[in-house]
């Protein structure tokens, strides 16, 4: 399966697993709850999809990299106990407990979440003497004396071992006893994500015309020659980083990222042909409106006469514009809701202690709400996104306290009708955005239209906006005619389509 549908089947497998009946008990017994091991290529995102479950999940999260520790913080230190057995005293060795399994009592103390995940990462390529403790762990799950928690589900993840050297196979006792998911490399899947998180058009736009370079290792070479999406993820931010600086993007600079000579040459090369299509278009000049008539047509007579790779490269740069605005129109109203959110809260804490006065309710709120989130992050209980989105929130609240002391608002009902009024003037800008989002949209469909009319390229466009979680979301409560009449013609089209193939495979066509 793919990445996506392997964090889907985690979240289903946390589900069942810490499902309880009517009188507390599990649905499914302990002992019939087999850990989940996720077999899949290095640097696919394996790690992301366990953070995103347990959000999701809204369960607690612990997190090892199991290559990264000794026996003895894995099992424990082992410490002389005195026992009695039939009249006779012997000294018998036990083991403190697990720094693994502390961590979890830890992360159940600190963050009240009585279910969770415990991942474990890069389990089958432990040293010689770690071995015998992870079988055990898979088998028992216990580390040393100790067993994991009830309602904790075991998530661990290794590398095939024709990409890691130091990777073990299990043997067939140890998979008998687990919930083995194979991951396998899906570039469509990761194309969805690279459009959602603003990778460089210049990646998506060569990953979709050769979409065989995506993920790549060379038989026979080890680790020597190889691509990952971790690979084309970093060299995307990293090339974003050089355009600011206007620093040049080398063969050598590609080649510290995508550890292939052939296909960093290939994308070195492609990056510079698709340089000089950004200096031939301005798509974010279409998008805003600032050409004139005479400097539109010409563009759009260019993109017309232009070969498919051109046209498909320039689509994917007015793709990326429109992404971008998307996902700042979003971050922007998730922004404002969220700290309305905490607004709400801070107004719920006045009510609670009429006592404090303006200064004394901000500082006293915004000081729990900071160790709050310090504990949600330290636990991993809240993706990076959103801990960075609460933190923002929270600075803006502290700023808010010196700017209501600036102007001398003291008198809490004085000081909430301010949070009120701004809250209300940043909405009427992001409905002020929203319009010129949609004049955007209307600008790019009229510059298709224009230059090949409804046909492939137009179709390439509607389906990669429409497969954008943000654009999708933007559309659903801000309709475009001009998009949802495409929409309609796609579906026209694909069922003419599908007619004309059962004509043909059943044989029913006129002769003459």
């Amino acid at each position: 399966m793919n990445i996506q549908e392997a964090k889907e089947e985690i979240i289903r497998t946390v589900k069942v697993y810490t499902d309880r009946d009517e009188d507390g008990r599990y649905r499914i017994s302990p002992v019939h709850q087999r850990p989940v091991l996720l077999i899949g290529p290095p640097g696919i995102g394996k790690t992301a999809i366990i953070r995103q479950a347990a959000e999701e999940c809204d369960v607690g999260l612990v997190a090892y990299t199991i290559t990264h520790h000794t026996r003895q913080s894995a099992v424990g230190l082992p410490v002389v106990e005195n026992r009695t057995y039939q009249g006779r005293q012997v000294s018998v060795t036990e083991y403190t407990m697990s720094e693994i399994i502390a961590s979890v009592y830890e992360c159940m103390e600190q963050t009240g979440h009585q279910q969770g995940i415990l991942f474990i990462d890069e389990i089958n390529c432990v040293s010689e003497t770690l071995t015998p403790t992870m079988l055990q762990f898979l088998q028992n799950k216990t580390f040393g004396t100790h067993k994991v928690p009830g309602g904790w589900v075991i998530v661990a993840a290794g590398n095939p071992p024709e990409y890691n050297k130091s990777a073990r196979m299990f043997d067939v006792v140890t998979l008998d006893r687990v919930k083995s998911i194979s991951i396998d490399v899906d570039f469509p899947v990761w194309k969805a994500y690279a459009a959602q998180n603003g990778i460089h058009s210049a990646v998506v736009s060569y990953l979709s015309a050769k979409p065989q370079n995506f993920y790549y290792i060379e038989e026979g070479r080890g680790d020597r020659e190889f691509v990952t999406a971790r690979g084309w993820e970093d060299l995307s931010v990293f090339i974003k980083a050089y355009e600011r600086e206007h620093f040049e993007i080398t063969e050598a600079v590609v080649g510290e990222y995508l550890h292939s000579g052939k296909i960093a040459s290939d994308f070195a090369a492609y990056y510079q042909l698709f340089s000089s299509y950004r200096k031939n278009y301005t798509p974010a000049a279409v998008l805003e409106g600032k050409l004139n008539p005479e400097e539109l047509e010409s563009q759009e007579q260019m993109f017309a006469e232009a070969p498919p790779d051109e046209q498909y490269s320039v689509l994917q740069m007015m793709l990326s514009g429109l992404y971008d605005r998307f996902r700042d129109y979003e971050e922007k109203r998730h922004f404002l809701q969220r700290r309305r959110e905490i607004y709400s809260q801070m107004a719920g804490m006045a009510g609670r202690e009429p006592g404090l006065d303006l200064d004394s309710l901000i500082s006293k709120f915004t000081e729990q709400y900071e160790a709050a989130l310090r504990v949600k992050d330290e636990h991993r209980l809240i993706s990076e996104e959103d801990c960075r989105r609460d933190e923002k929130a929270g600075r803006f609240f502290g700023a808010a306290r010196y700017r209501l002391k600036e102007h001398r608002i003291a008198d809490i009902g004085q000081g909430l009708r301010w949070f009120d009024e701004h809250f209300r003037k940043e909405e009427s800008g992001i409905h002020a955005e929203a319009r010129e989002l949609l004049n955007m949209l209307e600008r790019s469909f009229e510059f298709l239209e224009n230059s090949v009319g409804e046909g492939e390229k137009l179709g390439y466009f509607m389906t990669s906006l429409s497969a954008n979680q943000d654009a999708a979301a933007f559309l659903g409560s801000h309709p475009c005619d001009r998009y949802f009449s495409h929409l309609e013609l796609m579906k026209v089209s694909e069922e003419e389509a599908e007619l004309q193939r059962e004509i043909v495979q059943n044989g029913c066509f006129a002769e003459g």
